[in-house]
């Protein structure tokens, strides 16, 4: 059976929605201060001296069918990088089944980014499909975002990979797609934020983390990273290096 003919079916503190959470308008600091709680709580190590990230009135939210094309065509990417992870090639009935996917059922095929436009016409190579792999924790962070996934869980572990296969395969979802404010977004953001400087700390210093699994940890703020830079200089996902294959990570 090809990867996509799944596709035929259907055609510590975890950051639950508290009302802090959902309170709109709190500035930069605010959000600092709320995720210094968090890793204290959790006894993760932080630093006082990480700077602030986004104040709210810098930000322009993403369009709901935005958010919702990118993570049809992220999806797509994953499972065809799967299959050549898995099998060193992409069969032609996955290659057809990646197209039927995103253009016939959904119409997104032209969002595609050039690294996914690779993976799904099996033109990448193993290792980039093993990096493709990973975008899992990325796609996930969009679906908490579009309310498909109920809270964004201490990420020391994989996401459910089958619960985005069966959200993907099921049907069409996108009528249960409802964004979340974009305050609460940016409180997701800054606090995986500061988890991605206590792992990148653990590893320089050889230091424990908390259980964080950096890998999760990366590809889950890259995807909220990106809800975060519409309008940004690397927005553009026709560029090489662009903000989703390519997401600015420093801390």
């Amino acid at each position: 059976m090809g990867v996509f003919d799944f596709f035929k079916k259907g055609a510590g503190i975890a950051q639950k929605r508290s009302a802090n959470a959902a309170k709109i308008g709190k500035t930069a600091q605010e959000r600092k201060d709320i995720s210094i709680e968090i890793l204290k709580s959790q006894g993760v190590p932080f630093t006082l001296h990480l700077p602030l990230r986004y104040e709210t009135d810098e930000i322009t939210p993403r369009e709901k069918d935005e958010v919702i094309a990118r993570a049809i065509c992220s999806y797509a990417a994953i499972m065809c990088a799967c299959s050549i992870r898995d099998e060193d090639k992409l069969a032609d009935e996955d290659k057809q089944g990646a197209r039927d996917f995103l253009d016939n059922r959904y119409g997104c095929i032209d969002k595609l980014t050039r690294m996914e436009r690779r993976v799904t016409q099996g033109e990448a190579s193993r290792d980039e499909a093993i990096n493709m792999g990973w975008k899992y924790e990325s796609l996930w962070a969009l679906m908490w975002a579009m309310e498909l996934v109920e809270e964004l869980s201490f990420p020391s572990e994989i996401c459910d990979c089958g619960f985005v296969m069966d959200t993907f395969s099921g049907g069409d979802f996108s009528a249960r797609v409802k964004l979340r404010d974009t305050d609460e977004i940016l409180q997701a953001l800054d606090l995986i934020y500061r988890y991605h400087w206590a792992c990148v700390n653990a590893r320089v210093h050889g230091s424990d983390c908390a259980g964080l699994d950096e890998e999760v940890v990366m590809e889950r703020r890259g995807g909220l990273e990106w809800l975060c830079c519409k309008g940004a200089e690397n927005d553009n996902l026709t560029d090489e290096y662009n903000a989703w294959d390519y997401p600015d990570l420093n801390t």
